[in-house]
């Protein structure tokens, strides 16, 4: 029972605790879950917070504590177990609503109109009770997902992802995909869990996603919506690919702005997008037509990673297009026609990418490239800022009296975003990675560790482990340390934060002349609306979707 776990401690509820706490939150690693058992023993009230199931015990619990006392470990825990209560609570209520629609069905009383009395009785408009409403609904065909926000294992907004981005499939093929994707729910963002799911719908069945693309795409619009104080929002409806070239175009004209420019980020994209189209009024240039090349740097790029048993057409696996996730393969085909190919060696016997090195600090653009496709996003814990606009970090400090072959590898190589990569030189974050599993675990100030797994590449498949799931290995052992200790900075580091320029440093866009990854340096303001140290790495304070690219985590900060 809770209340014994919480109120009755003894040494064996501790070891229990730190134990249920480590399986849950440092998932299958088992580096991370050493450093979890640790911080677990060290904070035996938070640990339990952590592990305990929501419910009205732990409600009642949360109540009691005295939160002006609490040590700083218990309230962050707290926080956690109070969002999974929301969790439950939601769950509760689905299943009220899930009897009142069935006696509605069941009754003359559906002339009232169930939406209406709802309604009423929460004061709330119709729309956001149809949202209840649909929800309760998908809920009770999806019982899985149901159940996991009844044990706090899934919050509320990531099983409205998970129920939205999975709607289309049929019940058994839904049920497949929330069983693949639940284990992993509780550590993963809801942007991450989208993509995941997005990307298994594509799988499941890719005769029908093309069937579903198709007619997606005689859907797309561009709408002009009025707002107050004489704005207005313009919104489209775009296949994936044409939507993100557009904002790739938007930064690269938004990074043309002068030194002085008081312009926010925000309003140059804005205006960039006028500038754009009112060019084309102005000098009569197509669409198709090279309009960014006439306002400096050239035209954006977009980056795609496909296997070549898709490119080939022998396979349906998806392709990846940076900047959004999974795509369609014969879109991913189609991009391929037209595009700069670049080949990743690996080893014919495991699938694995063959060690590559630069013989400087710099890595040459073929080393570059791999980092890229194989991070894919930055590699803090949660962080969907694009590995094509990050800096890349030395895990281990370059040190220029060894030989430069030997640190500017391949293992030795992550992508960091700016935000981020000024997190691990200026705070006591520390990352490690586990050469042979990929995992990184970045370690908070607290001690609090947090995992970010590798990312799988197209037409590649997870092993097997024993309990059934796939995923990627992760050997190990108890006080085993996965990798390098983290890297407190250095002036080798490619794009160190500290760095003023250079043309050696790959964080540096204007050296590189690079217009697809933007930023400026007069562009970089302090955003705590983006990630604070304070943070301690939660998941879902590290990024999101539409931060992909922003500039404001990419240009030079003015140390």
């Amino acid at each position: 029972m809770f209340d014994r776990v919480l109120v009755e401690r003894t040494a064996e509820d501790d070891v229990a605790a730190a134990l249920a706490y480590a399986r849950s939150h440092a998932g299958r690693s088992i580096p991370c879950q050493d450093i979890a058992v640790r911080w677990a023993l060290a904070n035996p009230h938070a640990a339990r917070l952590a592990a305990a199931r929501p419910g009205p015990a732990l409600a009642a619990h949360l109540v009691d504590l005295g939160v002006a006392n609490a040590p700083s470990e218990d309230l962050l825990e707290a926080v956690g177990a109070w969002d999974r209560l929301a969790a439950w609570v939601v769950a509760q209520q689905a299943r009220v609503l899930q009897e009142l629609h069935r006696r509605v069905e069941l009754s003359t009383w559906a002339q009232k109109g169930l939406q209406d009395e709802v309604a009423g009785t929460l004061a709330a408009s119709g729309r956001a009770v149809k949202v209840l409403l649909d929800r309760s609904l998908q809920l009770a065909a999806a019982p899985e997902v149901h159940d996991a926000l009844l044990e706090g294992v899934l919050s509320v907004r990531k099983a409205d992802v998970l129920l939205h981005d999975t709607g289309m499939l049929s019940g058994v093929e839904a049920r497949r995909v929330h069983e693949q994707l639940l284990p992993e729910a509780s550590r993963l963002t809801a942007p991450e869990l989208g993509a995941a799911a997005r990307r298994a719908v594509l799988e499941i069945d890719p005769d029908a996603a093309e069937h579903r693309h198709r007619r997606a795409r005689e859907d797309r619009t561009v709408v002009l919506e009025p707002a107050a104080d004489c704005m207005a929002t313009i919104r489209a409806f775009l296949p994936a690919v044409e939507a993100v070239k557009a904002m790739r175009a938007l930064d690269a004209v938004a990074a043309t702005a002068a030194p002085d420019d008081p312009r926010g980020i925000d309003a140059r994209r804005a205006d960039a997008l006028v500038d754009v189209l009112a060019a084309v009024l102005d000098r009569g240039v197509a669409p198709d037509g090279e309009v960014l090349r006439t306002r400096k740097g050239r035209a954006p790029r977009l980056s795609l990673t496909i296997s070549t048993d898709a490119l080939a057409g022998a396979s349906t696996t998806p392709g990846h297009l940076d900047g959004y996730g999974p795509v369609l393969p014969s879109l991913a085909r189609r991009l391929a026609q037209e595009a700069t190919w670049h080949f990743q060696r690996t080893d014919p016997a495991t699938g694995e990418a063959l060690e590559q090195a630069g013989s400087r600090y710099r890595p040459p653009d073929s080393l570059r490239s791999a980092i890229v496709a194989r991070d894919v996003t930055c590699t803090f814990p949660g962080c969907r800022i694009t590995a094509e606009v990050c800096d890349l970090d030395h895990t281990i400090p370059y040190d220029d009296t060894r030989e430069p072959g030997a640190q500017t590898r391949r293992s030795n190589l992550a992508a960091l975003c700016r935000h981020h990569h000024r997190l691990k030189t200026h705070t006591t974050w520390s990352p490690r990675r586990d050469p042979a599993s990929g995992v990184t675990i970045w370690i908070s100030p607290r001690g609090k560790p947090y995992a970010r797994d590798p990312v799988r590449a197209p037409g590649e498949s997870w092993p097997r482990h024993e309990d059934g799931r796939a995923g990627p290995h992760r050997p190990g052992g108890p006080g085993r340390a996965p990798g390098a200790p983290g890297d407190r900075g250095g002036t080798g580091d490619v794009g160190d934060p500290r760095d003023r320029g250079g043309t050696g440093d790959v964080g540096d866009r204007r050296a590189r002349g690079d217009t697809s990854d933007v930023g400026d340096p007069r562009d970089f303001n302090e955003r705590t609306d983006l990630c604070d140290v304070n943070d301690l790495g939660d998941p879902d304070h590290l990024g999101d979707v539409n931060d992909l690219g922003d500039p404001d985590h990419l240009g030079e900060p003015p140390f």
